[in-house]
């Protein structure tokens, strides 16, 4: 009797057939997980800044005074011009005096940055550089900031200030001049 080893592992051909398959499934399924990381990235900054704007309106409720949140790039004073956006970080303070600037005697709430790695903040209307809210959570304007996504347009949220103070996220699109009260959901 032949005594025969028995060969263990696979062949070139069944090699060949799994590497076919693998590359075709990449191909198919890495363009649209980038798509989604791009989508998740867009909201998570807008659901951020969101979130920051509720606590300085609700900082301002809470204080009885005015609260402001600027974008800073240091952490420690506010930042200007169309060389920092919001997405470079934010300050929020008390407005003590109430001029809508932030002192070097205000004291700093807190304080971000960045705000957003992977995608860009910039503030529409009045809202370039600052928001203040006085002690009844009214905002100084109403206006909008767009949160696009760094490497591609297609994904954009807008977060909307009501003419009340009440910030919202809503679908870019659907904003207009002249239903920015209501984000255009309707």
């Amino acid at each position: 009797m032949k005594n025969r080893a028995r060969a263990y592992g696979f062949t070139l051909l069944e090699l060949m057939v799994a590497l076919v398959v693998v590359s075709i499934l990449l191909t198919v399924g890495l363009p649209s997980f980038s798509a989604s990381v791009r989508q998740n990235c867009t909201i998570t900054a807008a659901n951020t800044l969101l979130t920051v704007l509720t606590a300085a309106r609700s900082e301002a409720l809470k204080r009885d005074r005015n609260v402001g949140v600027c974008k800073s790039t240091d952490g420690s004073n506010c930042a200007t011009g169309a060389t920092a956006t919001w997405d470079t970080g934010y300050l929020m303070y008390v407005d003590a005096d109430g001029d809508r600037e932030k002192d070097a005697t205000e004291g700093v709430i807190r304080a971000e940055i960045p705000l957003s790695a992977c995608s860009t903040i910039t503030g529409a209307g009045n809202f370039v550089n600052r928001v203040t809210y006085n002690g009844l959570g009214k905002a100084s304007s109403n206006s909008n900031f767009l949160v696009v996504a760094k490497d591609s347009e297609l994904y954009k949220r807008r977060v909307v200030i009501s003419p009340s103070g009440r910030p919202r996220v809503c679908n870019p699109d659907k904003v207009t001049s002249s239903n920015i009260e209501d984000c255009g959901d309707t």
